[in-house]
């Protein structure tokens, strides 16, 4: 049973934001020719995975598994630089795409100032209640046909989420409920970009 809630912990990682993304905006993404759509992957996987995760590992010696708050601010800062990063690259590629990583950008910043405040929240529950609260803002805001039973999956998945840190002992409830309150608001950006 552990290695399966590992398993999902790993899978379900927020590391994995912009990947899970392309399921919310797949419409806008679908209208890109495969050099485009190739091109993006390459740079999502390079700047937002690889990049970082050498930082992290090699350059502050960072456990991803279980970071110190110390570690959660630079974890957090660097998130939020990078995805304030891909808002601005999107003015260029996918205009959509600004406002989630604005919004994405802002919930590492609540992040990082609840960290300030010696606060623990949780930023697996953050993201995926940003990936429910994303695609509820789509479904609003273009009436996408299949989005209501995306949002059904990614609700089941930011269940099981907060289901399987609480069941590692990885955070408290309030822990949880704090990071899905950052995820919901951040999310509500998309409605103003």
């Amino acid at each position: 049973m552990k290695g399966i809630l590992q398993a999902g912990a790993i899978v379900l990682h927020p590391i994995f934001l912009p990947l899970y993304s392309l399921f919310v905006y797949w419409p806008f993404v679908a209208g890109l020719d495969f050099w485009g759509a190739g091109v993006g992957l390459v740079w999502i996987g390079f700047v937002y995975l690889i990049l970082p995760l050498v930082y992290f590992k090699m350059v502050r010696h960072i456990n991803i598994a279980e970071p110190s708050l110390l570690h959660r601010r630079s974890i957090y800062r660097a998130y939020s630089l990078i995805n304030f990063g891909f808002a601005l690259v999107n003015v260029f590629l996918l205009n959509e795409y600004i406002s989630f990583y604005i919004g994405a950008g802002f919930l590492h910043l609540f992040l990082w100032f609840l960290v300030y405040l010696e606060l623990k929240a949780s930023w697996h529950a953050a993201v995926w209640a940003f990936l429910v609260g994303s695609a509820l803002m789509m479904f609003y805001k273009f009436d996408f046909v299949g989005m209501p039973l995306l949002l059904l999956v990614f609700l089941v998945l930011a269940v099981a989420v907060i289901a399987i840190r609480y069941l590692q002992k990885a955070h408290t409830p309030l822990e949880l409920a704090m990071g899905a309150a950052v995820g919901v608001i951040s999310s509500s950006f998309i409605l103003f970009f």
